[in-house]
């Protein structure tokens, strides 16, 4: 994809260094396409998304900034027009997209609902991972993922507003696939046209054996663990928190097949209903947003304000791009 914005990339003109270009493809990438999303792992999806996959979905969003401006999305008003997509450096967007995760290999991944001290160590964690990544990869690409995080973190650009507006997207896109393939339908909304349906949903009873199922997210930290030289952060992410979180989570789940979810995935929709920014993402956003509430009515249940998408706090919409915090579960 080419740029479409006169702006350079975070290319630098570092000099060369020798990296271990496999050691970055088996024990870094590696990692991340077994490296489940924290927030599916304490909700006990079963074969939850990797870090990998989010990240792969995530630059074919970004993809999208390379088309014409869609009519239906409006850039007329000042605070909005940095955000048209003949604007946009469509090569460094796809950039921050495809690499914004990937300290999290070493790193591992840090929601705000993790423990406090995780949460509050989350930034250094990430740090440390990326400058020992850089080294690993070596100069100049080394360099330029160092920097593409950075950027991505300080949110100074109107590339890494949309990089984020992605992560955000993607993330609830995941959460409507996850209740609609697994949501049950709801018994005491005394919806008898539902009930064929709803029996075919229902968990078999009994416990069964979901160790075939993923590992829990401590188990798939420790695969990461042959080659200790490129592991700083051994021990930054206690095995029994998010142990702790699967065990609870695995008694809603059984196998892949016959999973529910008893109830909707809300939280991930009510800490993003004013998360998103740009015209174009806001407006998938919204398109999303109308699609859950028909399947959750269909499957009785409610949708609450908080779930519908919300308008940017006013500080947001003066002061773009700014300096953000992630509110939202991951």
């Amino acid at each position: 994809m080419s740029s479409s914005a006169s702006s350079s990339t975070t290319r630098t003109s570092t000099p060369s260094t020798l990296g271990d270009s496999l050691s970055f493809i088996t024990d870094i990438c590696g990692v991340l396409k077994r490296l489940k999303r924290t927030g599916w792992v304490r909700q006990g999806i079963p074969f939850p998304e990797s870090d990998a996959d989010h990240m792969h979905r995530c630059a074919m969003c970004a993809l999208l900034l390379s088309q014409p401006a869609d009519p239906r999305d409006d850039y007329s008003l000042p605070q909005q027009q940095k955000f048209h997509p003949s604007k946009i450096n469509t090569t460094k967007l796809l950039r921050l997209t495809v690499t914004h995760d990937v300290c999290e290999a070493l790193a591992g991944d840090i929601t705000p609902f993790c423990a406090r001290e995780q949460v509050q160590s989350k930034h250094g964690k990430e740090q440390a991972a990326m400058q020992r990544i850089a080294q690993v990869v070596g100069d100049p690409l080394g360099t330029e993922l160092y920097e593409l995080w950075l950027e991505y973190e300080a949110q100074e650009t109107v590339e890494a507003v949309y990089a984020k507006d992605i992560d955000k997207f993607e993330m609830v896109v995941q959460a409507y696939e996850y209740e609609k393939l697994h949501l049950q339908y709801n018994n005491n909304n005394n919806n008898n046209n539902n009930n064929d349906q709803n029996n075919k949903r229902k968990r078999k009873e009994g416990p069964q054996d979901n160790d075939n199922n993923n590992n829990t997210y401590s188990d798939k930290h420790n695969d990461k663990n042959d080659d200790d030289e490129l592991e700083p952060l051994s021990g930054s992410i206690p095995a029994t928190t998010m142990g702790a979180a699967v065990t609870n989570a695995s008694s809603c789940g059984t196998t892949h097949s016959d999973f529910c979810l008893t109830e909707p995935l809300r939280t991930f929709f009510q800490t993003t209903n004013s998360a998103i920014r740009t015209p174009l993402f806001r407006r998938l956003d919204r398109e999303l947003r109308q699609k859950r509430q028909a399947l959750l009515l269909e499957r009785g249940w409610s949708v609450g304000d908080n779930e519908h998408q919300q308008e940017p706090e006013p500080e947001q919409q003066q002061s773009l791009p700014s300096t953000t915090t992630t509110t939202c579960q991951r």
